[in-house]
């Protein structure tokens, strides 16, 4: 029998030992996503570890995001990962959740307290500005791609994209209400149009490397949120 440094000389094998390690962590990544109302609040060593993979998201994507590379850019054990959350993929949906835990507080109260087309296209400007200045449009990008092929992981995403889609919604019944705008355009149709043209256009600039179409965009539903706001019943419009 050879030894092992005979073994770790020898290039065909070594070869074949990565190419197990690669499939190995493949496996501890793709394993099942676990019930997430079974996993306690985000808090301590579990918050520390969503941090380390929002942030490795953000540099190395969906598909570099190893329990390897997430250990090491958090500088902790990988066995950490599999202790709190049982899997990579649910490690990586809890950063998901830190990002939209973190919008909800604080966008949350702005999104409540608009009263005009104008003030919300203002406000999804300043989203949009503060995602891509944390890095939350890539890492949120990431998260829908690696989604798509994967439909356990793609049903975790899209059930957390849908409060947001509700959010929108009950704005949108809020200042359409008594307009007879609804009958023509369906509050829940526009909320979910909404929601997914802010993750594609954020996903092509990405892909294009050019981030100013997104912002041109943008500014250009301002615009047009001041045209709409006159068609808003004169008891939400008429208070600006």
């Amino acid at each position: 029998m050879r030894s092992r440094a005979v073994l770790l000389r020898d290039p065909t094998e070594r070869s074949t030992i990565a190419l197990l390690s690669d499939r190995f962590e493949r496996s501890l990544k793709f394993s099942r996503v676990h019930d997430d109302t079974a996993l306690p609040p985000l808090t301590g060593t579990r918050l520390k570890l969503a941090e380390a993979a929002l942030q490795s998201l953000k540099t190395v994507g969906f598909a570099g995001s190893s329990a390897r590379t997430i250990a090491h850019l958090g500088g902790f054990n990988q066995a950490l990962i599999f202790y709190h959350f049982g899997s990579v993929q649910s490690l990586l949906l809890a950063a998901f959740d830190l990002i939209s835990e973190r919008r909800m507080r604080e966008y949350g109260p702005q999104l409540a307290a608009a009263d005009s087309a104008r003030e919300l296209a203002a406000l999804a400007r300043r989203i949009y500005d503060d995602d891509l200045e944390r890095g939350y449009v890539t890492a949120l990008g990431e998260m829908v791609a690696g989604g798509v092929s994967d439909p356990v992981l793609g049903a975790a995403v899209a059930a957390r994209i849908e409060p947001w889609i509700g959010l929108v919604r009950v704005k949108l019944e809020q200042l359409l209400d008594g307009s007879g705008l609804l009958e023509l355009l369906p509050a829940d149709d526009i909320a979910f149009g909404i929601v997914a043209a802010y993750f594609g256009v954020d996903m092509l600039g990405q892909l294009q490397g050019d981030l100013s179409r997104p912002a041109s965009l943008l500014d250009l539903t301002a615009r047009l949120a001041e045209l709409a706001d006159p068609l808003l019943p004169t008891s939400r419009a008429g208070n600006r």
